[in-house]
Order: structure tokens, then sequence, then C-alpha cells
């Protein structure tokens, strides 16, 4: 066994995935040779929860009852699926546990080998602990590699080193950025829910992240009310106040468990962190224990009435079983207060960290590159002069790192970079391709760095350069073997060698900003040299509610209409009925939004629901967890102006309303024909108004151009959209927020 094994007194620990009830179906439908779709149209009755049973499933919906009743298929797999339910699926690794003995751990448990050779326990958990060996968890948390790279980022550009266990802990921008809740990319706190409570709670972090978990959620408004003031903190009895005064009489943390059953209940701190046990685990029996020692405790040792000691225990129990470690919680919000720190203070250097840490996350790229222009920093696109491997800060702006290009690897980036740091920057496209390794830079390395603007300081179109790949890698060939041969040319033996220049490159037309734009999300995962949506612009001002960025602003409830890009569609069907339906991200300029479009809906537009289509969604917004919007209408953004205006409304005091002006009026109108409404508004100096509805002869299609016309002549408040109103489904009362004013911009 020690040969076999080592003798390691350190191990990780195996796992094992259970046969849960999707699971197990799927699993006897493939033995049993059932085709998967009948398989997994069963596996999908099954509600979606984790402590999930068969039994409790058929209880909950009849459909899978029905199913399992009916269905010969679906006998068949029951037969066993019931057996075969909760027994061992297969092993794992335990993420982040390790188990330390004082002695080989072969000595004293059974081990295994992993995949890649390393030692595991063949106990799982909970047996391990019986054992008595102490068994840890050690968390890689990529926040701090995060401010390392932050550190060195800072060193290279000022020169200072920062020590981050020396920081100072009372800086003012720190305590700015997180009282007003710009968190996002800081550690622990940078979701939606946690901006928010930071705002309202006012620099409490430690107690923060504690309490922003399951159990002690409720208890959030009672802290925040008790802590300034609001709500008179009181205590059950004195001995509490020592214990949980910090916490504004609120329990937050487990050690004050232990504490409260320390000083109260003479329990010793092991007994109490028994009791804490018992609690989490919920065992009917040992809570019952519990409860009787813990309320004959504090009668004998403090004289407490059992009534007190009851409520006591009850408030424990409510908490024990989510309750956060204190010295947890306050390494957690060591860290936090660190990376908001660098956030507030060398805000370059610490979103380049941020983005270096997301390469290969096109995703999350895309969100911190916006929270980076909303800082005022702006992302840089990549440059083979200027780029290094990872992304690089410099004066209020970040230069995309070349590793996040897609087919550019990190070993081509590296060679680029050392050519470039021992011979100089590079003068052009054609000395490129004349001084890289073409083994290092082949012809996919070139046609992607080309397509994102790598190569954009040349000056010349990268359709040009694209259609030159050929002749320039021949050329560099053809004189690097030269050289190698010895066969210079004359001139190069009198002056030196001869250095390509891009003029010899052939000439061809530029791409079309759409193909521009469409290869460099396709190579970085978002634009960055414009966006589909410019072309937009008016269509989105006036017609959107508003943007993605100020979702903040908006009750749950309220119908919105808002613009963007169809991405990561997804096409889903109903548990029940499977009728279609769609889920989609609503990419805008300024971040994004889910929208679910429900059967209904999906049946009316589901055919314009393509990738990078350009459309404006009406829905219902859903402020849960994640910020959603229910679509009851999809339209394509070039057909907005069409569908969607009710009439146009131009509006002018009586006074100004001469042969002249009208008739500038009438000719703006009759360049712009179609199928919509114009009225006239004309305000008198008394404050009435009458409306004008003018002749069919002067509808109009809503553009631009003519907002833009009319606007010089009337002024930009002088012209108004008024919308059709959207269609309400269901029975619901909504809000609703829409623009009815024309933007000139």
């Amino acid at each position: 066994m020690k040969e076999k094994y080592g003798r390691e007194s350190v191990s990780q620990i195996i796992t094992f995935g259970t046969l849960g009830a999707k699971t197990v179906i799927r699993d006897v439908g493939r033995v049993l040779e059932v085709p998967f779709a009948d398989c997994d149209r069963l596996a999908k009755l099954v509600p979606d929860d984790p402590n999930m049973t068969l039994e409790k499933a058929i209880e909950l919906n009849p459909d899978f009852k029905q199913a399992t009743e009916t269905d010969s298929v679906a006998r068949r797999i029951m037969k066993y699926a019931r057996v075969l339910e909760g027994l061992p699926r297969q092993p794992g690794t335990h993420a982040a546990g390790v188990v330390i003995g004082p002695q080989p751990l072969a000595e004293m448990i059974p081990l295994a080998r992993d995949k890649n050779g390393e030692p595991v326990t063949q106990y799982e958990m909970k047996p391990l602990e019986q054992t008595g060996l102490l068994k840890m968890d050690f968390l890689g948390l990529k926040t701090l590699t995060v401010i390392q790279e932050t550190l060195d980022n800072i060193k290279a550009r000022h020169g200072h080193e920062i020590d981050t266990d020396n920081l100072e802990m009372s800086d003012e921008k720190t305590f700015d950025l997180l009282n007003k809740g710009n968190t996002i990319g800081v550690f622990q706190v940078e979701s939606k829910g946690m901006r928010d409570l930071l705002r309202r709670i006012k620099l409490s972090l430690i107690a923060m992240i504690a309490l922003y978990r399951p159990g002690p959620m409720n208890m959030l408004d009672d802290f925040i009310s008790r802590k300034h003031g609001k709500i008179k903190t009181r205590y059950d009895h004195p001995l509490l106040e020592p214990i949980l005064s910090e916490t504004y009489g609120v329990m937050v943390y487990q050690e004050q468990v232990q504490q409260v059953a320390n000083q109260l209940a003479g329990f010793s701190l092991g007994q109490g962190d028994i009791l804490r046990k018992a609690m989490g685990k919920k065992i009917p029996e040992v809570m019952a224990e519990q409860r009787d020692r813990f309320v004959g405790g504090c009668i004998d040792t403090n004289n407490i009435a059992a009534g007190i000691a009851e409520k006591i225990f009850d408030e424990i129990q409510q908490f024990a079983g989510y309750g956060f470690n204190k010295a947890h919680s306050t390494a957690y919000a060591v860290l936090s207060y660190q990376t908001a720190y660098f956030k507030a203070n060398y805000p370059s250097e610490f979103m380049a960290a941020l983005l270096s840490n997301e390469i290969g996350n096109a995703e999350k790229l895309l969100f911190f590159i916006g929270e980076a222009r909303d800082m005022g920093i702006d992302v840089l696109p990549p440059n083979i002069n200027e780029s290094d491997t990872r992304f690089l800060p410099a004066d209020k702006c970040i230069r995309f790192g070349m590793a996040g290009i897609k087919n550019v690897g990190v070993g081509a980036v590296e060679k680029i970079v050392e050519e470039r740091q021992a011979n100089g920057l590079f003068t052009g496209f054609m000395n490129f391709c004349q001084r890289m390794d073409s083994q290092a830079c082949n012809r996919k390395t070139l046609e992607s760095l080309i397509k994102c603007s790598a190569f954009d300081f040349t000056g010349i179109s990268r359709g040009r350069l694209f259609e030159n790949i050929d002749f320039a890698l021949h050329r560099a060939s053809s004189t690097q073997r030269d050289r190698d041969s010895g066969q210079g040319s004359l001139f190069e033996m009198l002056e030196g060698p001869v250095e390509e220049t891009d003029t010899e490159l052939a000439d061809h037309p530029p791409w079309p900003q759409s193909v521009l734009l469409a290869e460099e999300k396709e190579l970085l995962g978002f634009y960055i040299s414009g966006h589909p949506l410019d072309e937009y612009g008016w269509i989105l001002d006036t017609f959107a509610s508003l943007s993605p960025a100020k979702l903040d602003e908006v009750s749950p409830g309220t119908m919105l209409r808002m613009g963007g890009l169809v991405t990561q569609f997804q096409k889903r069907y109903t548990r029940r009925t499977q009728k279609a339906m769609g889920v989609f991200r609503l990419e805008h300029l300024d971040g994004g939004i889910e929208v679910v479009v429900f059967p209904d809906t999906f049946r009316d537009c589901g055919n314009l629901l393509e990738e990078n289509r350009a459309v404006l969604v009406t829905g219902d917004f859903d402020k849960g967890e994640e910020l959603k919007l229910k679509a009851n209408q999809v339209v394509l953004l070039d057909q907005v102006p069409d569908k969607l205006t009710r009439q146009l409304v131009v509006r002018l005091p009586v006074a100004e309303a001469t042969e002249a002006s009208l008739q500038k009026i009438r000719a703006a109108l009759s360049r712009h024909p179609g199928m919509i409404d114009v009225t006239l508004a004309l305000d008198f100096p008394c404050g009435n108004r009458v409306f004008l509805r003018t002749d069919s002869s002067y509808r109009v299609t809503p553009n631009a151009e003519l907002a833009h016309a009319l606007s010089d002549l009337v002024g930009e408040q002088g012209v108004r959209i008024i919308q059709r109103k959207p269609e309400r489904k269901g029975n619901g009362q909504h809000r609703y927020a829409a623009r009815t004013s024309v933007s000139a911009r």
C-alpha cells in the first residue's frame, strides 16, 4: 500500500454524483435503448428542484403522473428508475476539499488515484468527518490574481509598489465608491442586489456579506433600520447585548450562536458549535434534544424564564442553518475593500487586470468594457505596435490584449512582442511579414489580426490588406530563402537589407462597414470600431423607453419598449404543452437584458428572432434576481416608424403660422410621403391650442431626415411622434413608459 500510494498525509476528497430524478430517467432510457427524445420528454415533466424525487414529481405534476400510468415506455422506464434513484452515478473530486492526517493517509483510510494520478480518498466527506481527520476547503479565488495583476500594472505605470496588507482603511474615494454602489468588478458586492444594499446600508461590509444569504436575508431590513436609528435596538435578555450589539441586536454570525449558547445556557464553545451544526442539518430528534438542553441551561445557569429561552432558541434556529462564519466574512470584506480601493484610486490599472482575467469570455469582456466606458476609460482596439498579450492600462484608456483575439494564440503574441522589443516598431504590413516567422504568425493569425484592426495604423484598408496576405507571405518567404542561401541583391550588398514597403500591395476596394463590424464581433466577441445599432440612433431615441443602463430607475411591471440586437437566441418548449417559445439577450449599445418570449407572442414573431437582428421589443419589466423583459411584441427596427407611429404632430405658435412657414413645412412633409397622418397644433397666446388634421395627401413616412427638417423649422420641441399604445396581454394592469417627442439628434 505504501509503495503504491506513497506516504502522502494530504489528499483530495472524492465525491459521488447520484442518480437524481431527471438523470435516472435519461440513463435508464439509454440502457433500454429508448429514443432520447422520448426519455427527454419524460424527464422534462419532472419539476426543476435539486431535491426532487420521482415520487414527489408524481405528486406535484399531474402530467408526469399520467405519463407514468398510461404510457408504456414511461412505465417501463419507471420500473427500473424507482430502484436505481439515489444510487451513486459516477465519482468526482471535490473542487476545493482536502483531507489532512497526522501520518500517511494510506495507513488510516483507503485511497485511490484519480485520472491525473493524484491521491484521492475512497470515503466521501461525511464518513471522513466521522474518522476525525481534518477536512479543509482551499478556495482558489480569481480575485487574488486580479489584485496581483493590478499591483503589477501600477508598478509598471507609476514605478511604485503597494502593500495590500497596509492599505489606508479610511480612504475617502473608496468609501464614496462603496456608498454609491459603483461596485461592478468589486469582489462579492458586484451583483445588483449587493449594490442596492450598499447604498442602503452604508459601510458595513463584513455584516453585509454575511447577511446577503438565503437564511438571514429577511433580517436585512431590521439591520438597516436599527443601524440608522429608525428602529430602537432591543434585546430579549441583557446578556445578549454584549454579544449582539455590534450587529444591532440581529444575529448575523455563526460565532454569535456559539457565544449565546455559552453565555446564556452554559454550553462550552464546542457544545455551542454542535448546536449550530444540529440546526443546520435540521434533524428533528437532535433538535428536540438540543432545545431541552438549551432551555434547561438558560434556567439553571442564569435563571432565565423558560418562555424567553424558548424565544431565543427559536431565533437561533431560524438563523443557524444559514449562518456565516465571521472570520470568513471578514476575509471576504478585506478583499472587497482592496478591490474597491484599486477601482477608486487606480481605475485603468484595475479594469485592465479585470479584463485580462476574462480573456476568452466574450460576454464578461463586453460587460466590463461597458463598465470601463461608463467610468470614462476608453478601450482601444488591438494594435501590433501598442498591444501586449494582456490588456494594458494607459492614461484614461486601456489597450486591448492580443491574446483575446480569436485564432491568435498566446505563443504568437509573445513572438510579436519579443520581435517588437528587440528590433523596434513594425513600419507596415510587409515589414511585419518580413520580420515574423511564418510558423509563429501563419495565414490564419494574419487574417485575424487584420480583421480586428491590429494593422489599421498603416492607413491601408482591411480589405486591401486581407487580399494581399498571400503576396506578402510569398515575398517574405522568398526574401528569407535568398538570404539563407547567400543570394542577397546588389543593393543589399551596397546599402544593407532592402525593406519591403506597403506600396507594393495591390489595390482592392475596402470592406463595407457591416462586414468590418461582423468580423470584429466574430473575433473579439463585441464591436470595437462602431456598432450595427448606430444607424438606428433616431429610431432608438424616439421609440425606445430607455436603454438597459437606466433599468435601475424602473419599477417592476412597467411596460417598456427597448431596442437592440438579438443574441444568444434559444428556442425552447413549455414543459406541459410542449409549445414553442424563445429566450434571447437583447444587446444594446450600453448593455443588455434577457428577453423571454412566451408561446402566444412567439407564434407571431418567432420568425424575426435571428442572431444579430435589430429589433424593438415591447414587454413587461421583471425586476427579479436577474432583470428580464417579458415580450408581447417584437418589431424589426427598420420597420418601427411605420408600424408603431399613430400620428405626427407639428406644433408652432399661431403668430408664426405664416404662409411662408407653412409652405416650408408642407415642402418638408411632401419629401417623405407615406401612410402616417400629420396633425398641425397651433398655440394661441391665451393658452388654447387648436389641432388641425392635414389632408391625406400630406401623410408621411417618419424618419430621421424628416425629424431634422421639421425641427429646423419649428424647433425640436415642436415635433412629436404619437406612438401606438402597446397591446396588453392578460388582465394585469401595466404602467407604460414611452417617449413621444422626436429627437433631432
